[in-house]
């Protein structure tokens, strides 16, 4: 059946928004229930989604409707008064949120002669402004939407099915005082004070910031006083408002990550799921109803599930607290109504002070100020799959079973990591979210990778490409090798140093050999030394790098530039040695050629090493300066959630700039190898056992080789942590290893083994040069010139020997006969050095004429 309301006074209401709502029952009901007239309830009420209070005036208006048709349903068919049976109507006037309207509409609707009962608007300052005038004209008025005393106080017409706003957050704030709780603050929309300076105060908490937000606030409009928040960090934050406010404020906290240890709402906390879904799980909420609450409704029949339920088929929208007090004020009315067996204002005004109501809200009764009390409970939102449900969690004796509070709640990463993460899921890789976002794993083999979103557990860890041990056994053993062999060749300088062989060589720069090639192996210990992790410390959990840094770095940074200045250094000495040692013998041939005595000692060369040297100190200096190697760490490959799974590390320069640096080292020193190469050509027809030439060509060329070769190799496997190592330490070493067995290795052999193969048993004499003055003459073919060979040296009849000699005779005779009369004269040819004379090896001065 459908009944069209008319009021009486509509006449007076010109100009007002209206809306006549139609009463729709089942068709059944035409004829099951027939009505003597009609009980009307009207109200202001905000009707357009662009108005204010809209949202929640929507729910309110729905559970007015349902409950009306509830009643003229054959269910019950109305109610009876004195023997007659009524329906109920509902006429809504649209106020705009407006205080204005509002005000206008109660002139109108208590200046008529209408009967029937008020219901009030929704929100505390827009009945505050009705409540005074309703009063006045004695008319019985039920408030559903208003919960601040003030409104009430002085008015006796006037009674509210919400409780006071105090009473809302009273249970939820001291709960949390008892859990701990020490500070609170809170932020609330104009006209929402929500009493939290008082419960404060009552429950022994400090209050760190109130403020008052103003009108409809945006999530923007919140941000400052949600930011502020943030430094303060208060253990309770409430937020009170209405309509949409909670929903922004949640938005305004995920922006801002804002996560204290209890967030509370008061007045917006049914909208506030809508508005934000799952992201207001674990947060609180102080209510006077919740939809399992125990208790029938009188009049519709309804618990405060069930109701629950016929709300959210009618609407698609979750009960709101509202809206259980808008179906209890048409209950209270209709109760009182049923039991006075009037319609009287002031009968039913006086018997609803005084009575009990049994309600979908709870069972009700009104203060001395016409407020329903009762006592409230805590929410909290529960986590579910796409959205959150409140459930009782305070007081005990009225939390639903199983649940309590959670407190602190979880941060929004903790959130996260339970809502949208793979941590919780069954699998073999599974576990629990902890309150920080992290995977606390099941298994303690498994390792917690992410945070929040990310949170889970995996057995795959980072793979930094270290070295391995066995690698490094073998980098170890190298230089072991070279330890050994230079701390031999060393050990037979020393010893050997007086002996004729050794003091041909000059012992100082085999020294300086055995030196060089060391500090060149010495390359293997920071090479070895060069791993670790980043700069930063990284968040074991997500893999990003944190702003603390690695201290071990800077040990790392060492070993990177101790590697250049390592190598710089000991090639320095072992090339400058090498180098030394041809250039003398290229001087002394020049000497030769020309027929002039030629001295050259140690001090004479020793420029050469020490020039090098200076020029590669120069370098090195200015790199450690300028831009020093650093250690750097980069990730290769990332795997679930962007965590690095594979990362190689290496050393490389801060700004780029160690590539000239390189450059410019590898530019002197591959110009040095190709000088020393030519002037070993030119040497090249020295007998080998008349000089060493021979084998300080070969040094050379073997260094000249591996630098060749071993450069373009190590570009090739940079990027594989193993092979370039070894690599690196395989160039290392056959440098040091080449240099040292190519310079003593002959020498150990013609001393130690050649020297006693003479097939007479006596030794066979090699020639060496010697710092020794004698002089030996050679007699040409006139008898009238003769050549003096100064120094010691040792001719053997070897038939290279007699050549050479012969030849030099030669070309003596033959430019005496073009150039000069024949005569004696006496040419010197003088192989010299600077060093002492001493003796040879098992050689005495009658040698010397031998």
């Amino acid at each position: 059946m459908s009944v069209q309301v008319n009021v009486r006074g509509t006449d007076d209401l010109a100009g007002l928004s209206s809306h006549l709502v139609q009463i729709n029952t089942t068709s059944s009901s035409a004829s099951a229930c027939n009505f003597d007239g009609m009980i009307v309830f009207s109200q202001p009420l905000s009707l357009h989604e662009d108005d204010g209070k809209y949202p929640v005036a929507h729910l309110q208006q729905v559970a007015y409707e349902m409950t009306i048709d509830r009643i003229n349903s054959p269910y019950r068919c109305g109610v009876v008064v004195d023997g007659k049976r009524y329906g109920v109507a509902l006429a809504t006037y649209g106020d705009n949120s407006s205080k204005e309207m509002v005000e206008s509409i109660a002139q109108s609707l208590t200046s008529t002669n209408n009967t029937g009962f008020l219901l009030g608007p929704y929100s505390s300052g827009l009945t505050k402004m009705m409540s005074p005038l309703v009063n006045d004209a004695k008319r019985l008025f039920v408030a559903a939407g208003s919960t601040q005393t003030p409104v009430f106080e002085g008015n006796e017409y006037v009674f509210g099915t919400l409780g006071p706003s105090q009473e809302k957050l009273e249970a939820s704030i001291k709960a949390l005082a008892g859990l701990g709780a020490k500070t609170i603050a809170v932020v609330h929309e104009d006209g929402s004070p929500c009493y939290v300076p008082y419960l404060a105060e009552v429950n022994g908490l400090e209050l760190v910031m109130e403020a008052n937000a103003g009108a409809s606030p945006s999530s923007d409009d919140l941000d400052p006083y949600v930011k502020n928040l943030t430094t303060l960090a208060p253990d309770i934050s409430v937020a009170c408002g209405y309509g949409s406010y909670c929903g922004n404020w949640v938005k305004s906290m995920r922006r801002q990550n804002f996560s204290p240890k209890a967030q509370l709402f008061a007045t917006c906390t049914d909208q506030v799921k809508d508005d934000v879904g799952s992201d207001v799980a674990y947060m609180m909420a102080g209510t006077d109803w919740h939809p399992t609450m125990k208790g029938i409704d009188e009049v519709t029949g309804w618990s405060a599930s069930e109701f629950s339920v016929q709300f959210d088929k009618r609407s698609y929208r979750s009960a709101a607290y509202q809206s259980a007090a808008a179906s209890a004020s048409i209950s209270v009315v209709l109760q009182a109504i049923e039991k006075t067996g009037t319609m009287d204002d002031d009968i039913l005004r006086e018997y609803i002070a005084n009575a009990y109501f049994p309600t979908v809200k709870s069972n009700l009764t009104f203060d001395e100020n016409g407020q329903a009390f009762g006592g409230s409970v805590m929410l909290q939102f529960v986590s579910g799959e796409d959205s959150s449900d409140a459930m009782v969690v305070y007081p005990p004796e009225k939390a639903a079973e199983g649940y309590s509070i959670i407190y602190p709640m979880p941060t929004w990463e903790g959130k996260d990591c339970i809502q949208v993460s793979d941590c919780e899921l069954n699998g073999k890789l599974n576990g629990t979210c902890a309150p920080d976002g992290t995977c606390v794993c099941t298994n303690p083999n498994d390792r917690s990778i992410g945070v929040g979103p990310t949170a889970l557990c995996t057995n795959i860890s980072e793979d930094f490409t270290h070295v391995s041990d066995s690698y490094k056994a073998v980098g170890y053993s190298l230089f072991a090798i070279q330890t050994f062999l230079s701390l031999i060749c060393m050990a037979w300088t020393l010893t050997f140093r007086k002996r004729t062989i050794v003091k041909a060589s000059q012992p100082e720069y085999m020294a300086l050999i055995c030196i060089g090639v060391w500090i060149i192996a010495c390359g293997i210990i920071p090479l070895s030394l060069q791993e670790g992790g980043y700069r930063n410390l990284q968040n074991v959990n997500t893999g990003e790098l944190t702003d603390e840094p690695n201290e071990d770095i800077q040990r790392i940074d060492a070993a990177c530039m101790a590697y250049p200045w390592l190598f710089a250094i000991g090639f320095a000495l072992t090339f400058g040695a090498l180098f030394a040692k041809i250039w003398r013998i290229n001087k002394l041939m020049q000497g030769a050629s020309t027929f002039r005595r030629v001295s050259v000692g140690v001090k004479d060369v020793a420029g050469i090493v020490i020039g090098l040297l200076a020029v590669e100190v120069l370098i090195m200096l200015t790199w450690q300066l300028v831009d020093p190697l650093q250690w750097q760490r980069s990730v290769v490959t990332y795997g679930v959630n962007g965590y690095p799974v594979k990362s190689v590390g290496m050393c490389t320069s801060a700004n780029g700039n160690g590539m000239y640096f390189i450059i410019a080292l590898a530019a002197v020193n591959i110009a040095c190898l190709i000088l020393a190469l030519y002037m070993s050509y030119k040497v090249r027809s020295i007998p080998s056992e008349y000089q060493e030439s021979k084998w300080i060509t070969a040094s050379i060329i073997s260094m000249f080789q591996v630098a060749i070769i071993g450069v373009p190799v190590l570009v090739i496997v940079k990027e594989e942590t193993h092979a370039l190592y070894l690599v690196n330490v395989m160039i290392l070493f056959l440098l040091s290893s080449t240099v040292t067995l190519l310079m003593f290795g002959p020498k150990l052999y013609q001393f130690h083994v050649h020297v006693t193969q003479s097939g007479d048993g006596a030794p066979r004499r090699a020639f060496a040069a010697t710092p020794a003055k004698s002089v030996m003459n050679i007699t040409t073919a006139s008898s009238s010139r003769s050549i003096s060979l100064s120094g010691s040296g040792r001719w053997d009849d070897a038939p290279s020997t007699r050549l050479n000699i012969g030849k030099l005779n030669d070309e003596l005779n033959k430019e005496e006969g073009e150039t000069e009369p024949r005569r004696e004269k006496s040419v010197k040819w003088a192989v010299q050095s600077s060093d002492n004379d001493g003796a040879s090896d098992n050689d005495d001065a009658s040698d010397n004429d031998e």
